[in-house]
């Protein structure tokens, strides 16, 4: 039996002290953290260059509230995403987009077990 590479994951975050902290959570928890940026203009612009399995995207980024239309543009390229975010009502208004909802702040425990619906989805 082969070890299953871990999934690498990206994140779309505007606040650097929450990518620090979430960059830890997911080498903890046996992810590779794949790297961020901070706003859908960038991700679209460095897509190319960028190698993710998953994304984790916050609905407020540096560019607005862009969010939502990051997931939808990463969903058609076959990249799964689950929203990060404090903005419950615009995440479930945008709920088709994504896998699932981690609210914030983030609990380590709640992490863990959306991460696991990525795997699942992935077939990892």
């Amino acid at each position: 039996m082969t070890a299953r590479r871990p999934l690498r994951i990206f994140y779309l975050e505007d606040n650097s002290l929450i990518v620090f902290h979430v960059e830890a959570l997911l080498e903890d928890l046996g992810y590779v953290f794949a790297g961020s940026l901070s706003s859908f203009a960038d991700l679209k612009r460095n897509f190319p260059q960028l190698q993710m399995d998953a994304a984790l995207i916050d609905i407020d980024l540096a560019d607005g509230r862009t969010g939502p239309d990051a997931a939808i543009w990463l969903k058609q390229r076959g990249i799964p995403s689950l929203f990060v975010t404090g903005q419950d009502a615009t995440a479930k208004a945008n709920a088709a987009a994504v896998l699932g909802i981690i609210r914030k702040p983030i609990e380590p425990e709640q992490l863990s077990s959306q991460l696991l619906l990525l795997e699942a989805a992935l077939g990892s």
